[in-house]
């Protein structure tokens, strides 16, 4: 009797982190357009969304992957029988759209983790203040825990451009030499997120970043860099000994504000 041929191995994943992150991305943002609209209006494009999203976990994951599989059991979510009202399929359509938003957040946070780290460019010339802002707004996104800020000359745009949008789970510690009264103003509004602490020194004299367990050295104060003088930033190797010295410092400085 003939055996049977083997069943082909399931697809492995040969898409890179990278791409299945930019390509999952803007499968969630096409997701937004059914929000609110009829199923049977979006019919034929949720179709073609779901083809291109199943494709693109398989690439990305691999055939046999839990991403494929939560793909799946999105497509089923809400309740199902025979001779279904136009009222419960619909409600099965949003709640599908969730599920399916649900399970492409989840894919896109696996991917961050796989994604290696950014680098950052290091050193800035006159003119190069947005590639310092864009840096730092880098660093100040590694941390998860905590955020140590000090710089001996701050404004209001720490507030308004760096840290505004950080996480009010994680803890921001900002250590500065001179609170001027608009810089305070903001701050206690700001401080209204929680974890938030603002204190004076006049031991503060250079720049630093710590965000979790690195550390990250500036050249220039952040209000002020590259924009009429070249700057650098650099991550320090011995971040716990840097962390020792500004965490002395932050005993001794005076609570300007306070969440």
């Amino acid at each position: 009797m003939a055996r049977r041929p083997a069943a082909p191995p399931p697809k492995p994943p040969d898409w890179s982190p990278e791409k299945t992150h930019a390509a999952l991305e803007k499968q969630l943002a096409a997701l937004d357009d059914f929000r609110g609209r009829n199923y049977r209006e979006v019919e034929h494009e949720e179709n073609g969304w779901k083809f291109l999203t199943l494709n693109v976990l398989t690439h990305g994951f691999g055939e046999k992957s839990n991403n494929v599989d939560q793909f799946h059991q999105a497509k089923w979510a809400g309740e199902h029988h025979v001779n279904m009202s136009e009222g419960e399929i619909q409600r099965n359509f949003s709640k599908r759209i969730e599920a399916f938003d649900a399970m492409l957040r989840s894919s896109l946070a696996e991917l961050e983790l796989m994604l290696p780290e950014p680098e950052l460019a290091g050193a800035y010339d006159v003119g190069e203040d947005y590639a310092f802002y864009r840096d730092v707004k880098t660093i100040v996104g590694l941390a998860t825990k905590d955020l140590f800020i000090i710089d001996n000359y701050l404004d209001t745009q720490l507030f308004d451009v760096y840290v505004e949008k950080v996480d009010p789970s994680i803890s921001i510690r900002v250590l500065t030499n001179n609170v001027e009264a608009q810089l305070q103003i903001v701050a206690a509004k700001f401080a209204k997120r929680g974890n938030f602490e603002l204190r004076a020194s006049k031991d503060v004299h250079d720049r630093a970043i710590f965000a979790d367990g690195r550390c990250f050295v500036i050249g220039q104060s952040i209000k002020d860099a590259a924009v009429k003088k070249p700057t650098y930033i650099v991550e320090h190797s011995g971040s716990g000994t840097m962390r020792s010295i500004y965490d002395a410092l932050w005993t001794t400085a005076i609570s300007m504000v306070k969440s």
